[in-house]
């Protein structure tokens, strides 16, 4: 579970925190800039589309899915503060949900 914050709906990146690394494979795992991608991917199944991505450092404290999830946080209609979940479906497989308030 996590929560989407402002940053996300203006940026269209959700955010986890850094001690949540453990939740996804080790080698997915990129840098900030965009040229320092991981050589290993995740699927995310974003409301039917799947994304593939890496998941960026963001820094010490937060790390994010690559991908932009824009069009999916207006279509949910998300607003600050609200919840959500990642599932994970298997290693590299996961599924975004929208919680709600």
């Amino acid at each position: 579970d996590f929560t989407i914050t402002q940053s996300s709906i203006d940026y269209g990146r959700i955010y986890f925190d850094a001690k949540d690394k453990g939740f996804f494979p080790e080698d997915c795992f990129g840098g900030r800039s965009a040229s320092e991608h991981a050589e290993g991917k995740i699927t995310i199944d974003v409301a039917g589309e799947r994304h593939e991505t890496d998941i960026r450092v963001s820094s010490a404290t937060r790390i994010s899915p690559r991908k932009s999830v824009k069009k999916w946080l207006q279509a949910v209609e998300a607003k600050d503060g609200d919840k959500a979940k990642l599932h994970r479906i298997s290693e590299r497989e996961y599924r975004l949900e929208y919680v709600g308030a």
